[in-house]
């Protein structure tokens, strides 16, 4: 679980907020640090401690309810709830509650999460799958014990985010960072703007902005934190966690370096993708021939929509759709707002994001990936590579049926748009990762139920 519930950055979850609880005092222009000593309470740190967090969510949720079950073992009422052999349930609730630990604590410090949002998710996939698992093995069930091992660990840490959210406010100092700046940061954090090199309160880390005009004071001062062990970021840093963004200019070549995504994730992600494919194929194939012989109901035309796109490093490929658009009138590449081409049906398939299914077989010749940046057609991708900078650089990974642009923006047209479109794309080639592939594929879900961003 993440100690900024409501902040959520990749670059913040490395602060250790809290977790160490190492404050500073007041430092001269001499620079001169002496301790506070520890002020923070009992309560404070065992919230703050992951450590507690989990050894308490499995002594409740594990250890509890296997003590139930072998005092209740016998008795008649529970011998249909619960198995003989209770350990396959007992490993599988175990690493289930462990997995899913994981995962909140990796994925909520990312861009504009919300760490209660994602308790119900992880919980329900990382309990689903070893569900899955212990059917498909064969091994006996303990439904009862997995029933309430599952409802005691949502509870668990459903109480811990609203109690580190009430609680834990962790202090970040800023140097040279202006008050318009600091006006915009979300208030689940103390922001202390510090206007001489000296500190009279605890802090987390500090921020500074490099291209202030800042005094040799204030370096020797920032020299001194980062020597004390205190987290010293650039301001860019934090505005990329914050906004999930990642902002360029036409002088930002050592900043593109640092932007090659990971080439081993990159071949553990097409395994991933391969499995999705094959397990979601029997599912997806009754899905499009039922929707495709709607489509040749509703109007005359092919039911496959077939185009060709910018794939995976510049090569082009012919992506698949579900046809929602009537094929004898004429328009643009793109969609337009209230577009009179889509179909009564069309409009549902592209609110639910059905249109986009047949892309599977995309994924399964390597072309797409589950997530990834949208494919553009040729004729937008070329306009745009005229008009934004570096924009051929979001073809570094595989483009996805589904990605971190996608769930924050929606499908855009115009070349402003499309800018800010990239600087999504960058920030996932940066952090790309499994920890936000799995949060992308939660926000995807979320996107689904409620059609942002259709046309």
């Amino acid at each position: 679980m993440a100690v900024l519930p409501e902040v959520g950055t990749t670059v913040l979850t490395k602060l250790k907020v809290l977790v160490e609880q190492r404050p500073i005092i007041g430092a001269r222009p001499a620079v001169h640090f002496s301790h506070f000593g520890d002020r923070v309470s009992l309560i404070g740190r065992a919230l703050a401690s992951n450590r507690f967090v989990l050894g308490v969510v499995l002594l409740l949720a594990v250890v509890v309810p296997e003590a139930v079950h072998m005092l209740r073992a016998e008795s008649p009422y529970w011998t249909g709830l619960i198995a003989g052999d209770i350990e396959p349930t007992v490993v599988a609730s175990t690493l289930a509650i462990a997995i899913a630990h994981l995962s909140n604590r990796r994925i909520a410090v990312m861009p504009l999460v919300i760490a209660r949002s994602l308790i119900v998710p992880t919980f329900l996939a990382s309990f689903g799958a070893g569900l899955f698992l212990l059917y498909i093995s064969g091994l006996p069930i303990a439904r009862l014990h997995y029933a309430v091992s599952f409802l005691v660990a949502i509870g668990w840490y459903f109480t811990i985010a609203t109690l580190r959210g009430r609680h834990l406010r962790p202090v970040i100092g800023m140097i040279g960072v202006s008050r318009e700046f600091a006006a915009d940061l979300p208030d689940r954090v103390t922001w202390l703007l510090l206007n001489e090199p000296w500190l009279d309160q605890g802090v987390s880390a500090v921020v500074v902005d490099p291209h202030a005009e800042l005094s040799p004071e204030w370096s020797q001062f920032i020299t001194q934190l980062v020597l004390k062990g205190i987290p010293v970021y650039h301001r860019a840093h934090i505005e990329e966690g914050l906004t999930g963004r990642v902002r360029f200019s036409h002088h930002a070549e050592n900043d593109f370096g640092a932007l090659l995504p990971s080439f081993l994730y990159l071949r553990v992600k097409r395994a991933f993708d391969l499995l999705g494919v094959f397990i979601a194929l029997p599912f997806v194939l009754p899905i499009l021939t039922l929707t495709a012989l709607a489509i040749r109901i509703e109007s005359p035309g092919k039911a496959i929509f077939k185009q060709t796109r910018m794939g995976h490093r510049g090569q082009t490929f012919t992506c698949y759709k579900l046809r929602t658009m009537r094929s004898d009138v004429d328009g643009p590449d793109f969609t337009v707002d209230a577009d009179p081409r889509i179909t009564p049906l069309g409009k549902y398939l592209r609110k639910w994001r059905i249109d986009e299914l047949p892309q599977i077989f995309n994924v399964l010749r390597g072309e797409m990936s589950w997530i990834g940046p949208r494919p553009e057609s040729l004729t937008l991708a070329r306009k745009y590579a005229r008009h934004v900078p570096f924009y051929d650089y979001r073809h570094a990974v595989r483009p996805g049926i589904t990605g971190w642009a996608a769930v924050h923006q929606g499908n855009v047209a115009e070349v402003e748009a499309a800018q800010e479109k990239l600087e999504y794309d960058f920030y996932y080639i940066r952090y790309f990762s499994i920890w936000l592939d799995l949060l992308i594929l939660i926000r995807t879900m979320r996107t689904v139920w409620s059609g942002f961003g259709s046309k």
